[in-house]
């Protein structure tokens, strides 16, 4: 889905509740994507010019290197917002009185226009001072965008939220599919949508739907075509969009199968304990093992020989293949923290990155079985996690006796296998303060006996519990 009219005019007010009359620090880039920083501002403007995922929106975030608006725009004040209704163009109104007194009042317009989406700042005459992207003679047919000449906005879309009689019903059930597929159900669509943009902008409530876990959606409101859907819901509308876009983005599938990777990995070295019982086993019965067998049974156990080996250098062997997969182990455990808490492909840890992480909402696995499992990453989000992605039946797992994230099992109406609890409990262990132990306890529960700490976000009690020993080298 892309971003829509609706999204731009909520997106506004969440704006101007949040920096208006914010002064501009820094503006800076990142590929298509800008950042804007306003001082003493918490919240950033993003705006993305990627297609097909061009964007605007708050966010936590600061990236990339300075750009050239900066010092066009550095010290002015944001004190409004305009937008060409029905379409996706914003426009920020800046102030700043300049040295000699007067005052001045460029315009911003962030032009989400497809793939010609632009950034053109406009003085008070109308005149083009920077953009993010020139526009030649020649190239469109319809405008240039060049330093010092006359700012010409964009052509109207041809479609729009706030045109639908001018549709017949196959280009409706088109433009909603790709800007309002939450919307494409019934057979009266143009009443369905009215109500629906007018509740939307009244009430405002963001959510994501989700499938399998997986982000499918993002909207203002709850749709009425999606009732009993799975979905976690936000506090802005800023803050769904952000993790829609994140989380569907091509680095996050990435990002999904390089973690599928380590974890299988992980797997194959969690063996490695035995290399080193074989070595002293060998070594234990030394003296009864005949040289250039290929094989030897001893206390029960049935080990492999290399015959052109002695038995001592058999045994060195094993010891040097305990010790190469326990430092392998090691480092798959570090890469797997590592992306767990980035929640971003190729991004460093925020130690090593010198600057604010963006937080996703929680992390998602995929147990044996193909049952989802959701891990918080704070008190905000294991809320989150329990309570509004856990059902009654879902299996909810925390470290016993020390900190961690809450962990959920959906079960899907399926009865979990012992790998899958297993699974989960090994995740709830490695996301606590006792993963480097290697081992611990983990108290596992039906969600339904799971009770919220009054006054204690992100704190719970539970009314039965079943325990289980995990250790992560197995």
């Amino acid at each position: 889905m892309m971003f829509s009219e609706l999204d731009i005019l909520i997106i506004r007010d969440e704006i101007l509740s949040e920096l208006l009359n914010g002064e501009i620090r820094e503006v800076r880039c990142e590929k298509r994507d800008l950042f804007f920083e306003f001082k003493g501002r918490a919240k950033r403007l993003f705006v993305s010019l990627m297609h097909p995922h061009i964007r605007v929106h708050l966010t936590d975030s600061m990236g990339g290197d300075p750009h050239s608006f900066t010092p066009l725009l550095k010290g002015y004040r944001l004190r409004g917002a305009k937008i060409r209704r029905g379409d996706r163009v914003l426009y920020l109104l800046f102030e700043k009185k300049l040295s000699h007194g007067l005052m001045s009042r460029p315009v911003l317009a962030i032009e989400l226009t497809g793939k010609y989406s632009n950034v053109i700042l406009v003085d008070q005459d109308g005149i083009i001072t920077d953009f993010f992207q020139e526009v030649p003679p020649g190239r469109s047919r319809f405008r240039k965008v060049v330093r010092d000449e006359k700012y010409v906005p964009p052509p109207e879309k041809p479609r729009s939220l706030f045109r639908l009689d001018e549709m017949d019903d196959t280009e409706l059930r088109t433009y909603l599919g790709k800007f309002f597929p939450y919307l494409s159900c019934g057979e009266n669509l143009r009443n369905l949508v009215s109500d629906y943009v007018k509740r939307a902008l009244e009430e405002k409530k963001p959510l994501v739907y989700l499938e399998d876990g997986r982000p499918l959606y993002y909207a203002p409101l709850p749709s009425p075509c999606l009732e009993g859907k799975e979905r976690a819901e936000f506090e802005t509308l800023s803050e769904a969009i952000e993790y829609y876009f994140r989380e569907t983005s091509p680095r996050k599938e990435r990002e999904d199968r390089v973690l599928k990777a380590l974890l299988r990995e992980r797997e194959r070295l969690r063996e490695f304990p035995r290399f080193r019982e074989y070595g002293e086993l060998i070594l234990r019965h030394i003296n009864e093992i005949e040289g250039g067998a290929s094989s030897v049974e001893l206390e029960g156990k049935v080990i492999p020989l290399d015959p052109r080996l002695s038995p001592g250098e058999n045994a060195d062997r094993y010891f040097s293949l305990y010790k190469r997969m326990k430092r392998g182990l090691e480092k798959i455990d570090r890469k797997i923290r590592e992306r767990s808490e980035t929640g971003r492909q190729g991004e460093k840890p925020k130690e090593a990155q010198g600057g604010k992480e963006s937080t996703p909402p929680y992390h998602v696995f995929t147990s044996p079985g193909g049952l989802r499992v959701y891990i918080g990453k704070n008190r905000k989000s294991n809320e989150m996690v329990t309570f509004e992605l856990g059902t009654r039946d879902d299996i909810f797992f925390h470290v016993k006796g020390g900190k961690g994230a809450h962990v959920i099992l959906k079960t899907e109406g399926r009865e979990p296998g012992e790998d899958d609890i297993l699974f989960a409990a090994r995740l709830a262990l490695l996301h606590s303060n006792l993963s480097a132990d290697g081992k611990g306890l983990v108290s596992y529960t039906p969600r339904k006996y799971v009770r919220r700490v009054p006054g204690q976000p992100g704190t719970v009690t539970l009314e039965r519990e079943e325990v289980i020993q995990v250790r992560l080298d197995e």
